[in-house]
């Protein structure tokens, strides 16, 4: 754990011998939830200042995953992205989480990376073979698939109106899809493969294979503006809601904040 202010670290804790692929803190920072490639997720209490429980959920590395209103989204390796209703420590006897297997949405090949749109209502995934699709997270079904990219898929996110979704692949390309649809409705090809990004349905903060954090103009289908960064490649970005603040993560082992003014 990070301070922004003193700029030092605060707190270290080992999880596990592979590596953490995803992490969140919870509403009220209380709590800091981890997947990692050992096939686990594992909560972290920050009050307490020690690992609280161990999630079992997969058999195979947990890739990517999402929280909202007391319901964990984890996908995996193991082809499977999973919706789990967690009832937290705190307001049971044991002080351990309860929990409980609500969805299973099942894929044909190791799932990359998920996202949830704005109501919560749809949920997007993303594989190592370039398939995205679109869920409807209260019937656990598929309302779209498509073969967007040739390779994995990096990254994926709804837009702010949840209307289109935008995927970044191996393959340097970021594909738009219309989220009714499900019709391809644009593609924008980058010199390099891009890992991770934000966008506001029309500009696109995007971290580079190489290091360079680049902003797109995605109607133009152009780069605005290359700002150097990281050593090795992007590989996680955080931004804040007034899209003002943001942070990286990077292959060179470090972290960096920046202030966006454009």
């Amino acid at each position: 754990m990070f301070s922004k202010e003193s700029k030092t670290i605060q707190r270290s804790v080992s999880f596990s011998n592979m590596a953490l692929s995803s992490c969140l803190i919870l509403p009220g920072d209380t709590t800091v939830i981890s997947s990692s490639w050992d096939n686990h997720i594992y909560f972290y209490s920050v009050a307490f200042g020690r690992q609280q429980d161990i999630l079992m959920g997969h058999d195979d590395a947990v890739s990517k995953i999402c929280w909202h209103d007391g319901r964990l989204y984890s996908a995996s390796w193991d082809s499977t992205v999973k919706v789990w209703q967690c009832v937290p420590g705190e307001t049971l006897s044991n002080k351990k989480h309860h929990f409980e297997l609500l969805a299973e949405l099942e894929h044909d090949v190791s799932v990359n990376t998920i996202d949830l749109n704005a109501a919560n209502t749809t949920l997007a995934s993303g594989t190592k073979e370039g398939t995205i699709s679109v869920w409807d997270v209260a019937t656990a079904t598929v309302l779209h698939q498509l073969p967007c990219h040739s390779g994995t898929v990096f990254d994926a996110a709804f837009s702010p109106d949840s209307r289109h979704l935008l995927s970044a692949g191996q393959d340097c390309c970021f594909k738009v899809i219309d989220v009714q649809t499900g019709m391809l409705i644009s593609s924008v090809m980058a010199d390099e493969p891009q890992r991770c990004f934000k966008w506001d349905g029309n500009t696109i903060l995007s971290g580079s294979q190489s290091g360079e954090l680049l902003i797109w103009d995605l109607l133009g289908g152009k780069v605005i503006e290359r700002i150097k960064g990281h050593t090795g490649a992007v590989m996680s970005m955080w931004m804040n809601e007034q899209c003002s603040s943001v942070i990286t993560g990077g292959e060179d082992k470090q972290i960096m904040f920046w202030k966006l003014q454009y």
